[in-house]
Formats: structure tokens, sequence, C-alpha cells
């Protein structure tokens, strides 16, 4: 046990207002060096030194042992490592007084109180005498004893000084980093946020009075919108970070960026300023960002050692560094720069170097030492390594066992894993950051507490130690492990925002408590955006992929929900599809049923009416389903045609949409198309049945012969020419877009510029895709299940699209052949042509001819069934048509069995029966009587095979088949498909629309788009209800006030300040309401009344309980009173109760 004295003299003699200069003679530190020196080597490892120090300084002080979060071995040899550099520094000021400054610096978030000092002391000394007993003297013991004391108070000292140090870096750093711009920017925005709103509402009146519009003097001051805050800044970045107004041919440098480079090569380091000098200032400028951050700033430390060993030694001069630093700090700050400052990055950039430089010379060791170590590990050991690891971990941890629940496979790939990222932090440490930070993300989403973290490190750290025995592989694993577990902490910390641990418990009532505090101006982002680094995630679509579909719905609905103050509107559906361009697809693929929550919240009704009641304002925000943020044709039509859902089709927004591209764009494209089949139909009609048949009749006029030969010519040219243009041009379309998809995959460099190197990947891709197509055209290869799944639903919407174009590919092959062999072309040589009769034409080649002739007829009057598309009610009839077809082919395929085997039965039974009432004697003959009596075209009569009883069974039975069964079968299945069609045809034939749209905007020229966008006029804002300006991005409509009635106002407005930066004031009232809106709040509220019901049952029934024993006991109370009464009135004495009695 500790000396109480002792420790109050100790803590006495704890220095926490200066470092001043420990003064210990010669023998006393040589004294301590010795046994130091001969303790750490009694144990076998600095590892083991360290653990004891630590397990008797956590008996004394348990509380400490929070501060410390990175295993209990990594920690200890870290602690041996930090005191052995100490005592080696006894007698040496300057050298003392520096390696204490690099542990304060790289230790300030270690609150550690002056008592623990003294504490710490006892544990150090405790240990030593505890193994080498006497031969620890006195000198020795006081010598560490002031030793430890004095860096303890001179670690506290560090750390107070550090937070006035931290402040004026970070603000210093800020402040260089803020370009002027960027501060009048800000100083427009607070102005517009505090602007007073009935100014502005009288600027909007006078404005209407003078005729002037409203969305061009007001736009930006009334409603403004979040997302318009991106695109302003977009535009304040733009022109290379350029000042408004200044000169481009003059590029004078105006940020700290430019400002360091011209320094550097001023300084005559231009290359150092365009190599490793880049590297190190970008991880400069997270370190600074985080300097409050102890393990943010160790971690960034290691991360520019890593980096900086990419270069060669005689490269890296970080003293250059620094020099080109603080003249960059004193341009950009050339009015607040002090001493201060000086002083301060001085001192961060000095602590920096000591820390980089001793991972220097050890990173390119270690990296050779694990490598080599890990390679060194056969299948067999590592499969052990790996299992050893989890037995270790769920000793130190038994509940990560309710994390860990995957398969052993599973759990061995993340250990594999595991040694992988450590290896690969050496070889690719910028990659493995960001890999790092997007693994962490999501792991965000499983909810794993970073407890955890540290039993896990601990139990991989000693298994490591067992498997090797190479001291700087162990080592090289330990800080690249602890290394990659402070990023993964760190990210999975600041990524775990109380949105996604709603989205954990799935759980919309904690999502409204969570967002409710959000700012207004920042209430989407929330939802759809978390940055940790170069990485993100989106909240949204997390909770779609993980199932979490209750919570996503919620949240979908709260960003399409408009909310208003006086000022400006906000909704989120732009920050939606900005955040997430994919978002109907994905929807589309792994949550089909929330695309109605999606399409509903795109509609705006007004609750009141207009023309007397009978008309309803709606505004359809329909913007981002048209068009992507490249300003072409979005394919958000495209992902909901190939759900193949009717009923999602039909919806209000996707009737609209599919209207308006049919009648501003693709109704009169299609009509021009389908002109020419029309045209087509009428000369390959005139070529070969009207004028040949005239030619019969004048078979000597040489004017008919010679206009045949024309109205074929033009029949082949406009049939084969045609057709076959318009396959080359969908081939190219279809070419054009896989090419741009795949140089947008191969464009790794994001240069938006493609080498040589990925022209030649490009094109061997697209060869490939080629190929696979064609494969799968041709049913060579087989598809997995979910792309078959998605070829189905495409093909279901496009189905009406796809037989077009096979018909049309048909027509131009039949052209092509009747072409080849027609006879009017093959007497060409004749001498009194044009003519048809020739040697070269024998009746084998006019019969040929004549059937691709009837052929290419049937195909030419099936193309116009295309034209159907103009008539809704048309296109669902055919679509029923077509439908029911599967019926009938069942229907055939059963009676063509049946006909085949009575057709062949009764053909043998009737070798020589009479023809009278049919020919059955063959079975060709049998099987034509036979269908003949199926159809009703039989002549015959029954009695006509009377004679032969057998014959006449047979008969009977196949028209009880045939007749009876088959045929009312196909009446029941026909009625049956029917009435399951009927219900949704309107929604099938919008699906063939929306398909046949999709292709055709696919050859859309591009300045039709343009002028069919400018009509549309996205970029003005449109008014709700009448003088009441809203939001752009929406089509205004009136639709029928009977059809979908709003007794409430669908905007939420709210009064109050007008601030961004305010949550909205949602009221108790209003939380309720919304608690209700959905079916879990309903739910809740159902159950709360019953609770409330159950309680108040509860408390009646004990009240009526006492109310009864109260009654039951004053009853015995009267009872025994009055039997009293007898008694004393017996003793001549008189009593209450007698006279009750």
């Amino acid at each position: 046990m500790p000396n109480p004295e002792l420790e109050i003299d100790a803590l006495d003699d704890v220095n926490v207002n200066s470092i001043d200069e420990l003064r210990l003679d010669d023998a006393s530190i040589q004294e301590a060096r010795q046994a130091w020196t001969a303790w750490v080597a009694g144990h076998s490892s600095a590892e083991d030194a360290g653990e004891a120090i630590l397990q008797a300084f956590f008996e004394e002080a348990p509380g400490m042992q929070s501060l410390f979060d990175i295993p209990m071995a990594a920690q200890g040899g870290k602690l041996v490592q930090a005191l052995t550099e100490l005592v080696s520094c006894m007698g040496v000021r300057d050298s003392l007084r520096r390696y204490l400054n690099v542990l304060g610096y790289m230790h300030m978030s270690i609150n550690m109180p002056v008592a623990a000092v003294p504490i710490f002391r006892n544990a150090v000394l405790s240990s030593m005498r505890k193994d080498m007993g006497p031969s620890l003297n006195s000198k020795a013991s006081d010598a560490i004893s002031r030793l430890v004391v004095y860096a303890g108070g001179a670690l506290i000292y560090i750390k107070t000084a550090c937070e006035k140090r931290n402040a004026l870096l970070l603000s210093s750093w800020k402040e260089s980093h803020i370009s002027d711009q960027d501060d009048a920017a800000d100083d427009w925005q607070d102005q517009e946020d505090h602007e007073d709103a009935d100014a502005e509402d009288a600027e909007a009146a006078a404005n209407m009075e003078r005729g002037e519009q409203m969305d061009a003097d007001a736009g930006g001051m009334d409603a403004e919108i979040l997302e318009n805050e991106d695109i302003h800044d977009d535009e304040k970045k733009s022109n290379d970070g350029k000042p408004r107004g200044a000169d481009s041919s003059i590029a004078l440098p105006t940020t700290f960026d430019e400002m360091f480079q011209i320094n550097a090569a001023v300084m005559g380091f231009q290359r150092a300023g365009t190599s490793w000098m880049v590297d190190a200032l970008e991880v400069l400028d997270a370190m600074v960002s985080h300097i409050t951050s102890t393990k943010r700033r160790q971690e960034e430390t290691c991360v520019m050692a890593l980096r900086l060993t990419f270069y060669e030694k005689s490269e890296v001069a970080l003293s250059q560094f620094k020099a080109c630093l603080l003249a960059a700090l004193r341009s950009t700050l050339p009015k607040t720069w002090t001493g201060e400052h000086e002083e301060a990055w001085s001192w961060l950039w000095d602590n920096v170097v000591i820390t980089v430089e001793a991972n220097l010379e050890q990173i390119p060791n270690w990296s050779v030492q694990l490598g080599n170590a890990l390679g060194a590990i056969s299948s067999k050991r590592l499969f052990k390594l790996r299992k050893a690891i989890y037995a270790r971990f769920f000793q130190l941890a038994p509940a990560g066992g309710n994390f860990f629940k995957q398969s052993n496979t599973r759990l061995h790939f993340i250990a594999d894993r595991v040694l992988e990222l450590c290896s690969d932090f050496f070889k690719d440490p910028k990659g493995m950051i960001s890999t790092l930070s997007s693994l962490g993300l999501r792991h965000v989403g499983f909810g794993i507490p970073t407890d955890l973290f540290v039993p896990f490190l601990t139990a991989c750290i000693q298994v490591m130690q067992m498997n090797t025995s190479n001291k700087d592989a162990q080592q090289a694993f330990q800080w690249s492990l602890i290394l990659t577990a402070n990023v993964l902490t760190r990210t999975i910390t600041e990524g775990s925002t109380i949105v996604m641990k709603s989205i954990n418990m799935n759980s919309t009532k904690a999502l409204q408590k969570a967002i409710s505090v959000a700012p207004r101006g920042k209430r989407a982002t929330w939802l759809l955006h978390i940055q940790v680094g170069d990485q993100f995630i989106s909240p949204l679509m997390w909770s779609i992929d993980s199932g979490s579909l209750k919570v996503a719905e919620a949240m979908l609905r709260d960003l399409l929900t408009i909310r208003a103050d006086r000022q400006r509107y906000y909704f989120g559906a732009d920050e939606l599809f900005h955040r997430h361009p994919d978002f109907v697809r994905r929807l589309a693929d792994k949550a089909p049923d929330m695309l109605p929550v999606l399409l509903d919240g795109l509609v705006w009704r007004s609750n009141r009416t207009v023309k007397k009641g009978t008309r309803r304002r709606v505004n359809y925000f329909v913007q981002n389903m048209l068009v992507n943020k490249k300003g072409k044709f979005a394919d958000a039509l495209q992902n909901i045609a190939s759900t193949g859902n009717p009923k999602i089709i039909s919806h209000p927004v996707l009737t609209l949409i599919v209207e308006t591209l049919w009648n501003g764009i693709i109704r009169r494209q299609f009509m021009v198309s389908r002109l020419w089949n029309i045209i087509s139909l009428f000369i390959y009609v005139a070529s070969t049945e009207i004028l040949p048949g005239v030619i019969e009749s004048h078979p000597s006029d040489q004017t008919l012969q010679w206009a045949l030969v024309g109205v074929r010519i033009a029949c082949y040219t406009f049939g084969i020419g045609r057709l076959g243009a318009v396959q080359c041009h969908k081939a190219w379309i279809w070419s054009r877009n896989t090419f741009r998809k795949i140089l947008a995959e191969i464009d790794t460099d994001g240069n938006g510029e493609i080498d040589y190197e990925e022209m030649k990947e490009a094109v061997s891709r697209f060869k490939e895709t080629v190929t696979t197509e064609v494969k799968k055209a041709l049913k060579l290869i087989e598809v997995d299940e979910m792309e078959a799944f998605a070829q189905e639903k495409a093909a279901a919407a496009n189905k009406q699209s796809k037989m077009y174009n096979r018909i049309s590919f048909s027509v131009m092959l039949l052209l092509s052949v009747m072409l080849a062999q027609d006879p009017l072309f093959m007497c060409s040589s004749a001498a009194n042509w044009p003519t048809e009769d020739c040697p070269e034409v024998n009746a084998n080649l006019r019969s040929r001819y004549n059937l691709f002739s009837a052929l290419a007829m049937v195909a030419h009057f099936l193309m116009l069934i295309d034209l159907a598309v103009f008539s809704t009610e048309i296109a669902a009839f055919l679509l029923v048509v077509g439908s029911v077809m599967g019926e009938m082919t069942q229907f055939l395929t059963a009676l063509t069995f049946l006909l085949l085997l009575f057709g062949s039965t009764i053909s043998i039974l009737c070798r020589a029966c009479p023809t009278g009432g049919g020919n059955f004697n063959d079975m060709p003959n049998a099987i034509t009587s036979l269908f003949a009596i199926t159809v009703g075209l039989y002549q015959g009569d029954y009695r006509d095979i009377q004679e032969d009883p057998l014959l006449l069974v047979c008969v009977f039975t196949f028209v009880t088949f045939s007749v009876v069964l088959l045929l009312n079968l196909l009446i029941a299945q026909l009625n049956r498909t029917y009435e399951f069609i009927n219900q949704d045809m309107i929604g099938f034939a919008q699906l063939n629309r929306a398909s046949l749209i999709v292709d055709a905007m696919e050859s859309c020229p591009k300045a039709k788009w343009n002028r069919f966008l400018k009509v549309l006029a996205f970029h003005e804002r449109k008014e709700f209800d009448e003088g009441d300006l809203g939001l752009p991005g929406c089509i205004l409509q009136e639709e029928d006030s009977t059809l979908n009635r709003i007794s409430h106002e669908m905007i939420k407005r709210y009064g109050g300040s007008t601030s961004r930066s305010l949550p909205w004031p949602e009221a108790r009232a209003t939380k309720q309401a919304l608690d209700i809106d959905d079916e879990e709040g309903r739910l809740e509220h159902m159950e709360t009344i019953l609770q409330k019901t159950l309680r108040r049952m509860d408390r009646m029934e004990s009240i009526t309980k006492r109310r009864h024993e109260s009654s039951l006991g004053t009853s015995g109370i009267s009872g025994v009173s009055g039997i009293s009464g007898d008694t004393d009135s017996s003793d001549g004495s008189t009593g209450s109760g007698s006279e009750d009695f």
C-alpha cells in the first residue's frame, strides 16, 4: 500500500505551472538508469513490464482506466518505451524538455488530475520493488520518483498551455482558408436570413402592381429552397477561386494553397512544392482542422509518415515545409499574424517533425518484416490463427458473441481482411484511409459498439505474438492494427448520428425525435448525407438497403413535406434527386412499395377550390422525374416502366409525365415515323395486288408495265432502305449509350479525358458486351435469377415496342427475299422487258414469290397495329387480346393432342368405312374431319355413320372432350383472364405508351428537347394558391374538385423566426397529429388510449375493493360495539350499543 504521507508530499512537489529543470546528481542518474534497465530486462518483453505498472496503477485508481482505450499490451509497451526515453534523457535538459513536449502533444486528450501523479509514481516504484527487492537502492528509487513526478507535472502544464495554442491554430487556419469572396457571401446570407418579412411583402406587392414578374424580381428572396445554396456555392467557386471583376489575364495568388506554392517556388523548392509537400499539406489540413482531438492528430501524424515514405529520403526536408508554411500563413494573415501565431505554428510543426521522423526510420523495415511474417504463415497455420483470434476475443469480451453471429467462413473472412488491411496500410496509406472510412460508414448501420474494438485488437495482437517471434513484425502489426482501429472507430463515431441510431431501431418515433432538432436549412441533409473524410453515407439509402422500410418511408415522407415560414419554402425533393440521381431505380429494384409514397409526395393539392367550386389547383413537382442533373432526359420513367406494374404507371404524376411527353415531343415524331408505314403499305398493295390485276386485264399496255416497275422499285427502296436505316439507327443509339457507360466506368482518374490505354480497354469491354448480348438473344448463355427477373420485367414493359421492332425487321427480310426472286427483275434480260414471262421464271419461283408476298402483306398490316397507341382504349383492347392468347395456346395444345389421339385410333378402325359421314380412312383425313367437327365446319350428319357403332362412339367421345369440355373450359379461362386484365388494362396501355416514349426519347434531337424544356419553364416559380408564389420545378394543373378532396393545408406553415439555423417549432398538438398520420402512429395512439383505460379500470376496481373492505370493517366494528354495549348494560350502565340494538 502506498504511504499517504508520501502522496501528500509528492502532490506538493508536482509543478503544473511551468517546466523547470530537473536537478539530479550524476550518481543518482546512473543508479536510476541501471535499475530501470535491469528491471525492464527482467521481463519477457516491454509489454509485460508495462502491464505490471498499469495493473498496479489501476488497482489504486480504477477510474483512470477509462483514459486508456487501446489494448493493455500495446499501451504497456508504449508506456515502457516512453519511460525508457525519459530515463535516458535524465541529466540532459534540452532533450528531456523536447521529449516531454512531444509526449504532451501526443497525449493532450488525457485529462489526468494532479492527484493521479503520485499514484502513478507509486505504481512504478511498487512494481520495481516487487521484482527487484533490495537491489533497488534509495538513490535509484528517489531519482525515478522525482522523474515521474516531474514528468507528470510537465504533461499537465503542457496540456493546459496547449488549449490556448489549439484555439489559436484552428482560428488562424480557418481564417487563412477563407477568401474575401466567401466573407462577402456569408455577410449577404446573414443579411438575407434576418431581412424583415414585411418589407419583402411590400416589395412583392409593389412589383405586382407595376405588372412585373414576381419570380424574376423576387427570385431567391421570398421562397428560396435549400438546394439553391449548392448552386450558389458552385457559382461562387467558379473561375478558379478568382474574385469577380478581376482581370483573368493576371493570375494573382489569393488562396493559401497558391501562396504556399509561390513561396515554395521562391525558396527554390519547385519540385518539392509539387510532390511530397502536397501530401504533407493535405494531411496537415486534416490535422489542424481536428487539432482538439489527440487521437486524430496521432492518426494524421502516422498517415503523414506513411505517405512520406514513398519519397526519397534526400527529397523530404521537413524544415523546408515549415519555412513555406509559415511564409504562406504570414501572406494570407498579414493583419492578424502575431508572435503568438509564429510560436504556436512552430511548436506544432516541430512536434510533428519529431514524431514523423521517428516513424520514417522504422516504417520501411516494418513493411518488409510484416510482409515476410504474414507470407511465411502457411494456410493451415493461418486457419488456426484465425480460429485462435476469435477464441481469445470471446474470452475477453463474451458480449461480442451477440454481434459476431455469422458463419465460421464469414468470420474467417473478416480475420483475413484484418490481416490484409494491416499489410495494405504500408502500401497505399491514402487509399486505405478512404477504404476504412467507407468500411466504417457501412458498419454504422450495423450498430456494433466501438467498445468491442479494444478486446478484438488485444486478441489479434496476442495471437500474432504467439505465432511469430519477429519483434519488428509484431511491432509493425500492432502499430498498423491500432491505426486501422483508430480510423474505423473515428468513422463509426462521426457517422453514428441520431438519425442512424433511429434507423438501427427501425422506429419512426425515434426518427421524428431525432430530426426535430435539425436546423430547418439542414433537415434534408441530415436524412440524405453523412460525410466522414472523403466518404459519405446516405441514411435514407441505408435504411432501404438494410430493410428498415418503415423508417425509410417516414424519412421519404418528411423529405417530401413542404414546409414554409414567412420568408421561404423548404422542400427536399431537389436535394433528394441531387444526392441520389438513381433514386427511382433503386426504389423500383429494392422497395417498389415505396414508389407510391414518392409519387404522392411530388403532388401538392390546394384545399381551396376555384371557378365556383368546380376546379382545384394541383402542382406536380416533376422536374427531377423528367430532367437529370446534366439537363438530359431522366431515366425515372424507364425505371418505373421496367417494373411492369400497371397500378404504379397509372399514378397521376406518371400520367401527367406520359401525357406531357407524348403531346409535347413524341406524338408528332411518332406520327411521322408511322406515316411512312402507311405509305409503304399503299405502295406494297399497289405493287402486288392492284397493278398486277390491272395488267391482267390489259396485258399489252406497256405503260402499266413500266408503272409496275416504278412501284416495285419504290416498294423495295422504301421498305428495305427505310427499315434498314431505322434498324441501323437503333443499333447506333444502343452502341453509343453502351460505349458511353463503359467510358464513364473506366475513367478512373476522373479528369474526363480518355487516354490510349483507357480507349483500348473500352473497346475490349464493348466487344465483350456485344458478344454477351448476342449470346443472350440466341439463348446460348444462361443468366442468373436476378438478371433474368430484371429482363422479364423489362420485357413486360417493352412488349409492344419489341414486337413492332421484330415485325419491321421481318418486313425488311421478306422484302429482301422478294427482291431476290421477283419475276419482274428475273426477266430483265428479256427482249420485251418489262414482263414477268420469260424462261427464267418457272412455276416454283412464282409460288415462292407469291408465298413471301402474302407473308409480307400480313407483316405490313401488323405494323399498323402500333397506331393503337393514339387511343388508350384501343391499345387496352389489343392488350387484352394479346393477354388471352396464352389461354388459346393451351386450348390448341390440348386439342392437338386429342386430334392426334382420336385421328390415329379411328383411322385404324376405319380402313373401309363409308365416306358419307366423313373421311376417316387414313390419319390425315381423320384429323381433318375431327377438326371440322370441332369448329362446326362438318357438313355431314351423325346418322351417316350409324352403321359403324364403334366409329360413332369414338366420334361422340371426341366431341365430348373437345367441344363440351375444352371449348367450355376455354370460355371460362377467357372470362377469368379478361376479368383480371380488365382491372388494369388502362394501366397496361399506359405502360406500353411509356415504354414507347422511352424508346423514342433516345433519338430525340437536343434542340427539340431544349425547346420542350423552355415551354415547361421549370426554372420559374409557380403559384400555390392565388398570390402565393411558391416553388419552381413543377407543372401547374387544375383538376375536378370532386376527384381528390383535401380538407387541410398540405403545406406546413410556421411563424416565428425565419433563420435557417433554427429547427421547426413543432407544438405538442402538431406532434400528436404527426404521430397518428401513419399506421404505426395510429396503433400507438390506440395502445395509449387502451392503457389509460385499463389503468382507470384498475383504479376503479381498487377503489371499489377498498370501499367494500371499509364497509365490511365498519360492520364488524359496529357488531363488536353492540356486544360491548350489551355487556356494559348488564353491569347497570347504558351504552350506545344497547340503544342501537
